[in-house]
């Protein structure tokens, strides 16, 4: 039986979610296990910045583990819509842990599970995130700073996509995408020579190891 509360699957420490009272069987049937069933200590569902706010009357906080990538088979992934792209998934309790995942028509995020991983994803030759001090230099699909400084040109250009293809390696994860005949690229690494960072995605282990599925509804808490 997994411990649902020390999951210790990349950096995700739990991976949770609020649901409706009447809807509790059906998550169930999905191995959802409400607060209670994975003994989470009394008080603890009440720390909203972890898991949110919720009516107990109407409302559960429920608990499972997230599926890794190489849990699935390829067939499952290949000919899914790319629906939208996020660089703010995960949570720590004070904030974001920065994960970027791409929201699938499966209602599910396929999430790069490392810190700021934005920074670790390139699509078509270019970064998705980096520091603004970088911006002499490179200009990443988005930017959330401010005067001046932010934008957004990742997302319209990948939803409506779809996975034709992906492979494999070990520290890289590569999706090959098409939209209106043309196509798109999408790197997710641990290191590579176009990025301005030197500092790796993560120590241990290999790619697939960070790369997840988790519900839109749903939490990673690192």
């Amino acid at each position: 039986m997994h411990n649902y509360l020390d999951l210790e699957i990349a950096t995700v420490e739990q991976y949770s979610m609020i649901v409706d009272l009447e809807a509790l069987e059906e998550w169930r049937q999905l191995g959802w296990k409400t607060y209670k069933e994975v003994q989470l200590p009394a008080g603890d569902e009440d720390a909203f910045r972890l898991y949110g706010e919720f009516d107990k009357r109407t409302q559960t906080l429920m608990f499972n583990k997230p599926v890794l990538l190489n849990e699935m088979s390829k067939d499952q992934l290949i000919n899914r819509e790319v629906i939208d792209a996020v660089m703010h998934l995960g949570n720590y309790g004070m904030g974001g842990a920065g994960f970027f995942g791409l929201l699938l028509d499966t209602e599910e995020y396929l999430t790069y599970a490392t810190w700021s991983s934005g920074d670790f994803v390139i699509v078509n030759d270019r970064v998705v995130e980096c520091s603004p001090e970088h911006y002499d230099k490179i200009k990443p699909w988005t930017s959330n700073y401010g005067d001046g400084l932010t934008w957004d040109e990742l997302t319209e250009t990948v939803s409506g996509s779809m996975i034709r293809s992906y492979e494999l390696a070990d520290d890289v994860f590569i999706l090959f995408l098409s939209k209106n005949g043309a196509d798109l690229k999408v790197e997710f690494v641990k290191q590579d020579s176009r990025l301005p960072k030197e500092r790796e995605a993560y120590e241990d282990g290999q790619i697939c190891d960070y790369i997840l599925f988790q519900h839109k509804d749903a939490t990673l808490i690192v």
